[in-house]
């Protein structure tokens, strides 16, 4: 298919993802380091990329990140820019009893979303390949290509191929905002940790079980005991939903949600993203009884539940 076909028949559209950077966990020792750190199993890498948190011992998140092995020795964690001396902190207390060391990359890779019905074509173009699953990737001269779901994508480029890869791009697909790209996040209900959340949530209060961000039999990592226990023996009153409503102004993480009848607080505002100049959809964390009559603290109009790409379980039903 010829460049003119793509953009005549199949739209795409790219953003440069500025606010998120990569940091690197390299030597022997990587794997078995982030193993003892992380939610997510590590020994999957090899085959898929994975979101996954490191929290504290209380179980709270203290970074959120997706998880690329990009060489035997060499795991890259995917961070929002904000959260790098946090993660730095956090990551490298415990790394100097490893044979590993902790890499700021962000001078050395250019974040890139791609996404729209063309998506996969215009991927191809560039990698002369395509992952074979959602989360998984694949590998061109150093640079990476994540599959986020059918028509989106993730890309990690190499400062000595970027100039190329834009030059390609460019002409193939619409540069969009920072915006567009959190909206899309937020429709399929993937939360990032930043500043303002920091050690608020538990892995679950953000939905990480149901996407593939927890595995609960991997053995043990700071805050195992807490995650692994309100997996197995609580009832999960709090999940993620998405929400949307009218204003003009756009809510900040860590935002208080309430019942609109009462005032009273119940949660917190995950992320939010606008939808057009009057309407902004929102990531919210709250126990699951009253979604009908929730508002964002100070504003009066209930916040509107919308789907998500995935089933968000009842506190009743039993873990696997």
């Amino acid at each position: 298919m010829t460049s003119t076909s793509i953009n005549q028949n199949l739209s795409s559209s790219w953003v440069s993802l500025a606010d998120s950077q990569l940091i690197c966990v390299s030597g022997p020792d990587a794997a078995k380091f982030l193993q003892g750190q992380v939610t997510c199993d590590i020994r999957e890498l090899e085959a898929v990329s994975r979101i996954g948190a490191q929290c504290n011992h209380k179980g709270r998140i203290l970074l959120s990140f997706r998880a690329l092995q990009m060489t035997p020795e060499t795991i890259a964690l995917r961070i929002p820019v904000s959260m790098r001396e946090k993660a730095m902190q956090n990551l490298g207390k415990y790394i100097v009893f490893s044979k590993a060391k902790l890499l700021d990359k962000r001078s050395d890779f250019q974040l890139i979303g791609l996404y729209g019905p063309g998506a996969s074509l215009l991927a191809a173009r560039l990698f002369s390949d395509l992952p074979q699953q959602v989360d998984g990737f694949v590998e061109k001269s150093g640079n990476f290509l994540i599959q986020l779901d059918s028509d989106r994508y993730e890309c990690w480029i190499n400062n000595e191929s970027y100039n190329d890869v834009i030059q390609q791009i460019s002409p193939l697909a619409t540069q969009a905002t920072l915006n567009d790209w959190s909206l899309l996040e937020i429709k399929s209900g993937v939360a990032s940790i930043t500043p303002e959340t920091y050690e608020t949530f538990t892995p679950q209060d953000v939905n990480y079980q149901l996407v593939n961000a927890i595995n609960f039999r991997k053995g043990c990592y700071t805050g195992q005991e807490i995650v692994a226990r309100l997996h197995y023996r609580g009832k999960l009153k709090r999940h993620m939903y998405r929400f949307e409503m009218s204003t003009g102004d756009l809510p900040q993480p860590g935002d208080a949600i309430c019942i609109e009848s009462t005032q009273q607080t119940v949660g917190q505002l995950v992320a939010a993203a606008r939808r057009d100049a009057q309407t902004v959809e929102l990531l919210v964390s709250v126990s699951g009884e009253n979604l009908a009559d929730l508002a964002l603290a100070g504003k009066e109009e209930k916040l509107k539940r919308l789907a998500l790409p995935y089933a968000i379980p009842t506190a009743d039903e039993k873990p696997e």
